[in-house]
């Protein structure tokens, strides 16, 4: 059928009842979204729905199949490699499809084989895990005969919905789910197919949320004065500084409903002179030293894991001319210590379907949080840790007292149960392989310390907590090393050891 003389050849076919795009829009669409180290040349065959393509370079022929599915105007083209003469398959194409909503305790390789089934591929290979662990990727070779696969029900009483999400999927039928027609021309199924939603609603099997697309998002920021606490210690700083605290809110929004999730990232400072000290950037373009540091401590610092920052447009410049202002407007020349909250509100404008995905996600993230707390308190009280069946009770408790009695799970309870128990006793194991907690009263006579501006520039961030030490914060000095950490943090670090934790200086040990 094809000539497949060149080894550089990929031959694609439109999968569509309908009219396919032009071969000028085809060509241009194309060559946008393959971004080519070399050149192509474009072929249109007979039937109207089949382009060749050649390549000058082998490298972008194997990038184009690694990086499929492609459409044209919404349309899936089939892409193939062009191996001899043999008739081609174009009802099938490989797609990376997100598994979404999987509780943690499903996420094992034992239940691979689980997810390759119910995605309508065994041979559907894990191709890892989002940064926040929301989604796991597998790379399927999906049939284009049959409808979409949607997702599945795990639980109890099969009432949690894990969804399934297709990176770049074009077109499809809302009421059906096959790709190669839209709704307004199906004529396999004249209303949608339903599925319950929760337990109170139902919604339609079929929708944009089985596109693993960019979610709709606006950001907004707030740059508020907080009052200035530091009292006298604001005499001894030489140079006047601004104190930052970042704190990012995720506002997830369907409709009138709103979920709210807030986090406190970090403080930083820098000097009030950084917003008129021009340095080059690494593009060789001009900007301050404030500039600099607002994009490393808004951009770089913060954790992968939160996906905030992939969703935030780059506000570092307009923060520097509102501090500019802020500076000139609203404190003295007296001032030294200028204290902000920078606050950071991105909305996510959700499906209601992802929204119900979210909340799931949210809810396990709390029962976890929940099982963490009582860990620790039933390690400190010494409470039966090798008894299963009071872990699985207590977490079953848990539960329910959450509200979130659909989670009690069998499989998850004794899983977790099981967890929680060998985390106990690791960290039971640990106390009392490697610690001696501190004599109490070495602790409360080590030098204590007001940080003062000087302080500041001179010392190095807390080990134990990671963070800069802060105008009139509370410092400790340890005897002998004079490493200095804060107080409240070296505190309870001497509460289960004595070792310095830089150096390893031991203090007297509790009677």
């Amino acid at each position: 059928m094809f000539d497949g003389s060149s080894s550089h050849c990929l031959v694609g076919k439109f999968f569509t009842n309908s009219t396919p795009p032009s071969a000028a829009d085809t060509e241009q669409t194309l060559r946008k979204q393959w971004v080519l180290s070399g050149d192509m040349t474009v072929k249109k065959l007979d039937d109207g729905h089949t382009f060749l393509f050649e390549f000058t370079q082998k490298n972008d022929k194997e990038k184009i199949l690694k990086r499929r599915p492609y459409n044209v105007n919404g349309v899936l083209i089939v892409i193939k490699d062009l191996i001899s003469s043999d008739t081609i398959d174009f009802t099938s194409d490989s797609f990376l499809v997100a598994v979404v909503g999987l509780p943690l305790y499903l996420c094992t390789d034992d239940f691979l084989p689980t997810l390759q089934s119910q995605v309508g591929d065994n041979n559907a290979v894990f191709h890892g895990m989002s940064n926040n662990n929301r989604f796991i990727y597998l790379q399927v070779d999906v049939d284009l005969k049959k409808p979409l696969r949607p997702g599945f029900y795990i639980g109890q009483n099969q009432n949690r919905f894990v969804g399934f999400k297709y990176l770049n999927l074009g077109d499809f039928c809302y009421n059906c789910g096959m790709i190669g027609h839209v709704r307004e021309k199906c004529v396999q199924v004249k209303l949608p197919v339903e599925r319950a939603l929760n337990a109170t609603s139902r919604t339609h099997v079929y929708g944009p949320w089985l596109r693993h697309s960019s979610v709709e998002t606006s950001c907004q920021i707030n740059l508020m004065i907080l009052p200035n606490d530091v009292g006298e210690c604001e005499k001894s700083l030489t140079y006047p500084q601004f104190c930052i605290e970042v704190e990012f809110k995720m506002l997830a929004v369907c409709n009138t409903i709103t979920e709210s999730a807030t986090t406190s990232i970090s403080r930083f400072r820098f000097p009030c002179s950084y917003l008129y000290t021009e340095i080059e950037s690494t593009d060789s373009i001009a900007t301050s030293k404030a500039y600099e540091v607002i994009r490393r401590e808004i951009y770089e610092k913060t954790p992968s894991s939160l996906g905030y920052v992939r969703h935030m447009p780059d506000v570092s410049e307009s923060l520097v001319e509102e501090l500019k202002l802020i500076q000139k407007d609203k404190f003295s020349c007296d001032d030294k210590w200028l204290t902000l909250k920078l606050q950071i509100i991105l909305q996510y404008h959700l499906t209601h379907v992802d929204h119900e995905t979210l909340l799931s996600i949210f809810r396990e993230r709390s029962i976890e949080r929940e099982i963490e707390f009582l860990i620790k308190k039933r390690v400190e009280k010494n409470e039966n840790l090798l008894s299963l069946s009071s872990w699985e009770d207590q977490i079953r408790e848990v539960i329910s007292e959450m509200g979130f009695t659909r989670y009690m799970h069998h499989s998850y309870v004794s899983r977790r149960a099981n967890k929680a128990m060998l985390e106990a006793i690791q960290i039971e194991i640990a106390s009392i392989r490697c610690t001696v907690p501190a004599d109490r009263s070495t602790v409360c006579g080590l030098k204590r310390f007001k940080v003062l501006g000087p302080d500041m520039d001179r010392l190095e961030p807390c080990v134990i907590c990671t963070e800069e030490m802060f105008l009139a914060e509370e410092a400790t000095s340890m005897p002998c090393c004079s490493h200095v950490f804060h107080s409240s943090c070296i505190e309870k670090w001497f509460q289960v050891g004595n070792k310095c934790p830089l150096c390893g200086f031991m203090l007297p040990s509790q009677k």
